[in-house]
């Protein structure tokens, strides 16, 4: 099975680790082709691409973004990018999102205060360190304060999607975030579908919007699960994607660049990634 990864995080959003460190890891795993994903930016895709030149290692130029779907909720959107001059413009438009996301930092700071689980933003911005905030940036605040011994506790109890803390994005809707990533010659790809209270609702509405590709070999879903996606992506006529989705945050995390993709999905993945990298 070839080695790729197309769905991992840095510091420059919600990982534990600088661009550089996750290609290291990835090269380590023996990966041809990764693509750095962070949330609303692509400030950490050169020092990746810079990483990965004496390791052999293509990295391509790609993105996540949150999309709210009236029927399905909230669901994620990863964009594999050319490297062109477009994406300049790209990135002035997610600093958009990325503005959002502070606003949201702080409502959800004042609901933790009422909840008797204050922290400053300060602490939160700490652990940002200057990367997009998000909610894990938060936990970890949570933890530091003694309010929870986990970055999980801290979502169970707290911040996970309805939760007492939680607050919701105003964000983009499925079809602009396909036009956005359209718009510069990007692939866009349906992020973790599996994770979706309506997976394959979720699906199918994505492929109707304008999609090209969904999630399938992710993290740790069984073999039935996987093949059920890909009898979807057949039937859909979409590219099956595939990542680790990693952020280094859990310790039973899998590591960059060692979700197993087989060779016949593999093959067609590493031809697309590799004609928007040049």
């Amino acid at each position: 099975m070839a080695r790729l990864d197309l769905h991992m995080h840095s510091t420059r959003s919600d990982g534990r680790h600088a661009p550089a460190w996750v290609v290291q890891q990835a090269a380590a795993q023996g990966a041809e082709l990764i693509a750095l994903s962070d949330h609303d930016t692509l400030a950490g895709v050169e020092e990746a691409r810079e990483a990965g030149k004496p390791l052999s290692v293509t990295v391509v130029a790609a993105v996540e973004v949150s999309v709210i779907d009236q029927a399905l909720g909230e669901l994620h959107v990863l964009g594999y990018l050319p490297s062109r001059d477009e994406l300049v413009n790209l990135e002035l438009k997610l600093s958009e999102y990325r503005n959002e996301r502070v606003g949201r930092a702080r409502r959800t700071l004042e609901l933790l205060r009422d909840l008797g689980a204050a922290v400053e933003e300060d602490a939160v911005l700490r652990h940002a360190d200057g990367g997009v905030i998000g909610r894990p940036h938060i936990a970890r605040a949570l933890v530091d304060a003694g309010h929870v011994e986990s970055v999980q506790e801290a979502f169970d109890r707290f911040l996970h999607n309805g939760g007492p803390a939680f607050v919701q994005r105003s964000v983009l809707s499925m079809e602009e975030s396909i036009e956005l990533i359209h718009g510069v010659g990007g692939i866009a790809s349906l992020a973790h579908p599996t994770r979706y209270r309506e997976t394959e609702a979720s699906i199918e509405s994505f492929a109707a919007a304008g999609g090209d590709g969904i999630e399938i070999y992710y993290r740790n879903d069984p073999p039935d699960v996987v093949a059920n996606g890909e009898r979807l992506a057949s039937r859909l006529s979409l590219v099956a994607t595939g990542g680790s989705d990693f952020h280094g945050i859990h310790p039973d995390e899998m590591l960059p660049a060692t979700v197993p993709i087989p060779d016949h999905a593999a093959g067609r993945l590493l031809d697309l990634m590799k004609d928007l990298a040049t």
